[in-house]
């Protein structure tokens, strides 16, 4: 008997090496990636044509969305002194490490945490921007090339449904908010679109309206983001020394004194956080005033000491920070790039906020001359 079934036993392990994921259907394939954390997707990319066009895919991004697997990742956006174009870089975090907090490390850096290059092989298909009103997602520019879509879908459920379109269409360096249930989209468009270069989309009657033009200086500006304070749209670009606000109560456009405070802040379950020549602070709605934030002297103090340029995001309720700082000694061709995630807590009846380094790392070496551009945070 022994001898009957020892050779089927052979003929099953001589098939077994010919099945390989290959062989299985995409849908199948991507439910498998979708299950894998991203930090190993840049390398998983260079197996085959096949997964870096799977990788690259929309249909992967509604995958890990669906089942809930979808990770937030910071991108980096870097402009190199001998490059034309500016480069984008993500936040690569070493799977199954425990990050550790490099401040006061006279060590070189443990280099769990890499900006690592996004190469045109591998690109996420991700929209640009999605807002959350009320139980609904709303995705804008989710095809990497100009258009006017406006899709949306139900919490909790996979149902895209596509929503009015823009007026026009909307290319990469579109910027847009959200306030009162309503999104404004403004750029990414001909700087000669003066009628429809900003628009509204009103998410309860379904419909879109134009904004008053701004003005030719702003059109043609190149645009950062959009920051949200009262009942005002503050307009960020990289070359105009003012803000240009479009105050929503009033319907106009007006002009303000760029203050850093919208440079060098973020919002974080409501609360503004800012690092200025004070150091950190947070903003006391009922006090109507800024307030010192306790715990974080050694980062304030490892701030100093670079070019002055602070990126800050909202990382799933805490607060990610990037910054480039140089050489001790003088005349060093190169700086460091620096990131770190930091955790608040109030205390004293809501009275205090206390700040912890949760971890913090060297990132990436770049020349000094290398300037940090923006970063934006989105879920992959």
């Amino acid at each position: 008997m022994k001898s009957e079934t020892e050779p089927s036993e052979k003929k099953d392990k001589n098939l077994n090496p010919s099945l390989s994921l290959f062989s299985l259907p995409d849908d199948i394939v991507l439910n498998c990636i979708a299950r894998i954390s991203t930090s190993y997707y840049p390398k998983l990319s260079l197996v085959s044509k096949t997964f870096a066009s799977l990788i690259s895919s929309y249909e992967l991004y509604k995958t890990r969305c669906l089942q809930n697997t979808y990770e937030e990742i910071l991108h980096v956006c870097l402009q190199f002194p001998m490059d034309r174009r500016p480069s984008w870089f993500s936040l690569w975090l070493k799977p199954n490490q425990t990050l550790t907090n490099d401040l006061e490390r006279k060590e070189k850096s443990s280099r769990n945490a890499l900006l690592v290059q996004i190469r045109s092989s591998y690109c996420p298909h991700r929209p640009k921007f999605m807002f959350m009103v009320g139980s609904e997602w709303y995705a804008i520019n989710q095809y990497g090339y100009p258009a006017s879509d406006l899709s949306v879908y139900k919490s909790g459920i996979w149902d895209w449904r596509e929503a009015p379109n823009m007026t026009v269409a909307r290319g990469e360096d579109v910027i847009a908010g959200v306030l009162n249930d309503k999104i404004y989209v403004m750029g990414g468009c001909s700087k000669d679109e003066s009628k429809n270069w900003a628009e509204v989309f009103d998410t309860n009657t379904q419909t879109w309206e134009s904004l008053p033009d701004p003005g030719v200086q702003l059109r043609c500006s190149p645009l950062r983001k959009i920051e949200v304070w009262g009942k005002k749209i503050y307009v960020i670009s990289s070359k105009r020394i003012e803000y240009d606000v479009y105050d929503t109560k009033e319907g106009r456009w007006e002009v303000e004194v760029q203050s850093p405070m919208f440079e060098f802040s973020c919002v974080i379950e409501n609360v503004r956080y800012y690092y200025g020549n004070k150091g950190f602070l947070w903003y006391d709605e009922k006090l109507k005033d800024w307030r010192t934030i306790n715990g974080l002297s050694v980062l304030v103090r490892h701030c100093r000491g670079g070019s002055g340029k602070i990126e800050m995001a909202d990382y799933s309720g805490k607060l990610l920070m990037i910054w480039d700082k140089y050489k001790q000694y003088k005349h060093h061709p190169e700086k460091k790039i620096w990131c770190a995630l930091i955790a608040f807590e109030k205390r004293n009846n809501d009275d205090e906020v206390w700040g912890k380094v949760e971890w913090a790392n060297i990132v990436l070496t770049v020349p000094n001359s290398c300037v940090l551009l923006s970063s934006e945070i989105r879920a992959v």
